[in-house]
């Protein structure tokens, strides 16, 4: 069975395809089903199968039929419909074919039969079908990951090619180096290919704590938010039983006031109970929690520097839409609001906020007056503020956002009054949790 080197280089190689496939795998599917003992054995599975059929007889038709039916018995480790089983399995094994075609033109093997015994003994052409196959599939789960609304970096993209293609060309030298022996090529190309798993291993497992650490920041600004809110709520209910309690002794006060003819203290006194009244307003009781605790938080603030508040927030309390996200749009826009109205007088201090849901959609509109200066550079609105490098982000990070959503933001404003309208559609957001083969 085993001849030459070459046989031995193919056998090595095509234990990497094991990594190569299995990134593949996990870039179309979401969940695995079954346990690791059982999806590991249908890997070994490929390896032992491909390669005895390739040793034993060596022809294409029969190697290809072979891939297509274990890469489908790897994919019922995975949830999804078999119709869309069959779909993956065919696409990769076109994605693993498209390199060896490739490859094997550039170093002369054309003329070969599908259903005969094919030949091919290139060790530079062996190499470089798994490197260039891994590189395919690592930009395959850097795109898929984008699509799915995660975020690649640079380094990584460019890690993706520069990694493989520079451990290639290092291969090649070393297997048409003279000076070295059979054994020392076929190290070299272990090491090579572990250099690869490794380098993209430790990528993954840095990009999976980042994951986590963003989570718990989620998690952190939540809780934070929650925990605000019964704060306010608790305040409001002990201001609530406090006023009602002193309310008979203020109005028997004021009866005597009145029939004193003591009117301006009488009015000085109305407007006390007035401003007892306007403070720790619950300004959104929908019973979701991120949003409750935002908007009451934001106005609360906002209501201290006198500013009066008109809203109107009717949404579920539970929507399919990122924490990260809502915090981000509505945070944004309360604060640029809050910061317009605080150069204006007193009297003039005014903010109306709407959030409503309807039919997967989400409406946020938002007004407010000013005074200052608004500034355009490239048809975008820019900060007035003198330190322009550190701030400005706010509409662009909202106007990102509301790109996830498939919505659109739309900005007008008169020569006193500002408006921000916002539509977003969460049927977007549960779309892009569901990989494109499971829709």
């Amino acid at each position: 069975m085993i001849k030459d080197i070459y046989h031995y280089v193919y056998l090595i190689t095509n234990s990497f395809n094991i990594v190569i496939i299995l990134t593949l795998m996990n870039s179309f599917y979401v969940r695995r089903i079954t346990n690791k003992v059982v999806c590991s054995l249908s890997y070994l599975l490929h390896f032992f199968a491909t390669s005895i059929i390739y040793l034993c007889f060596d022809i294409p038709f029969l190697t290809l039929a072979v891939n297509f039916v274990i890469l489908f018995v790897i994919s019922l480790n995975y949830e999804s419909e078999y119709k869309n089983k069959v779909f993956v399995s065919l696409h990769i094994l076109l994605l693993l074919m498209i390199p060896e075609l490739v490859i094997g033109v550039f170093t002369g093997f054309i003329h070969f039969s599908f259903f005969s015994e094919a030949g091919y003994r290139n060790n530079i052409g062996a190499v470089s079908v798994r490197i260039i196959t891994y590189m395919e599939a690592l930009l395959i789960k850097n795109y898929r990951t984008v699509k799915n609304n995660n975020k690649v970096s640079n380094s990584e993209w460019v890690a993706s090619i520069f990694i493989p293609i520079t451990t290639l060309i290092l291969e090649i030298m070393i297997i048409q180096s003279e000076h070295l022996s059979s054994a020392a090529v076929i190290f070299s190309l272990i090491l090579v290919l572990i250099l690869n798993f490794t380098a993209f291993y430790l990528y993954d497992s840095l990009a999976e704590s980042y994951r986590k650490i963003a989570d718990f920041a989620v998690m952190k600004k939540e809780n934070e938010l929650y925990s605000k809110q019964c704060e306010l709520m608790q305040n409001s209910t002990e201001s609530l039983q406090a006023f009602r309690h002193d309310l008979n002794n203020q109005f028997v006060v004021l009866s005597e006031l009145m029939e004193n003819h003591e009117y301006d203290l009488a009015k000085k006194q109305i407007s006390d109970l007035f401003a007892q009244t306007k403070s720790n307003i619950v300004y959104s009781a929908t019973g979701n929690i991120v949003i409750d605790g935002l908007i009451n938080y934001k106005l609360q603030k906002a209501s201290e520097e006198n500013i009066i508040i008109d809203s109107e927030i009717a949404v579920p309390d539970n929507m399919e839409i990122g924490i990260t996200d809502i915090i981000t749009i509505i945070g944004n826009i309360l604060d640029n609001a809050v910061c317009a109205v605080l150069k204006l007088p007193e009297q003039q201090r005014k903010i109306y906020i709407k959030i409503v849901y309807d039919k997967d959609r989400l409406i946020i509109h938002s007004e407010n007056p000013y005074n200052s200066e608004i500034k355009y550079m490239n048809g975008e609105i820019i900060t007035s503020k003198n330190d322009s490098k550190n701030h400005g982000y706010g509409l662009k990070n909202t106007e990102k956002t509301v790109e996830k959503y498939d919505g659109y933001m739309e900005i007008n404003h008169s020569e006193s009054i500002f408006k921000i309208d916002v539509l977003l559609y969460l049927t977007a957001f549960r779309n892009s949790q569901i990989p494109e083969h499971c829709k």
